[in-house]
């Protein structure tokens, strides 16, 4: 795990790309150099009656540039004033927090990874396909929608395969992306990743351990405080229970409990 970095950040761009789905750029330079794929930062905001922060997955850090790239959703009131800002304004962020991907084993041999994301689970991907491209391992990106994709520009930059699925049909396979990697995946892959809601997990984990496959899941969570001190996004892992916040938020997808 990295360590923790309280800066303030300064807008570089903020550009609504899908309903309620915005991307923002920010020059944090001392959390940028240190991050890694599947890591989030908590986002404050200068509101008075906005006391809590917002935990936000990292789509990119870059650590030469010194920015890092946010992917959000507008789903409560903290993430639509986040939508109204502009570049030149800033933003008091803390990270880069929690537990990313472990990638050793699958970069030192130099295999095919399999990523599977679902709606705004799927940019820390893009972060984690970066990184696996420049270390030599070869990308199958399968990114699931209800009905509008996000990010595939970005994605096929970095991805030797990219299947998309829509709920609606509207674009890519029409259905489940589970059901088109059920029927993609092959005995070459050494390792699956996998970010988005629950059921989508769950079911990448089940796969990914009936072909014997290592599989990792990065989990969502409401989080108050972000550094496990108010214990409120736990997840069972195992006998015992783990905050996604610090333990997490990636855990192996065998370890955890599905059924709580």
């Amino acid at each position: 795990m990295t360590e923790k970095v309280f800066q303030h950040a300064k807008i570089l761009s903020n550009a609504q790309i899908a309903p309620q789905i915005f991307s923002m750029t920010l020059h944090a330079p001392e959390i940028a150099d240190t991050a890694r794929a599947g890591q989030f930062v908590m986002v404050y905001l200068d509101r008075g009656e906005m006391l809590l922060p917002r935990p936000i997955s990292l789509c990119d850090a870059g650590l030469h540039s010194g920015e890092i790239h946010i992917v959000y959703q507008v789903v409560g009131a903290g993430t639509a004033v986040m939508s109204e800002m502009t570049a030149g304004e800033g933003l008091q962020i803390l990270g880069a927090l929690g537990n990313g991907f472990q990638t050793d084993d699958i970069t030192e041999q130099r295999q095919r990874a399999v990523l599977v994301g679902g709606g705004i689970g799927a940019p820390p991907l893009y972060f984690l396909a970066k990184q696996l491209k420049a270390r030599g391992v070869s990308t199958d990106i399968y990114l699931g929608f209800r009905d509008e994709p996000i990010l595939t520009d970005m994605f096929r930059t970095v991805a030797d395969r990219l299947f998309i699925a829509t709920e609606s049909g509207n674009f890519g396979h029409k259905g489940l992306i589970t059901e088109v990697l059920v029927a993609n995946m092959n005995d070459s892959v050494l390792g699956v990743y996998s970010c988005g809601p629950k059921p989508l997990l769950r079911a990448v984990a089940e796969f990914s351990q009936a072909a014997k496959v290592p599989c990792q899941v990065c989990m969502e969570a409401r989080m108050a405080c972000g550094i496990g001190t108010c214990v409120g996004c736990v997840v069972k892992v195992g006998e015992s229970y783990a905050r996604v916040c610090t333990e997490g938020p990636v855990f192996y997808g065998n370890e955890v409990n599905w059924n709580e």
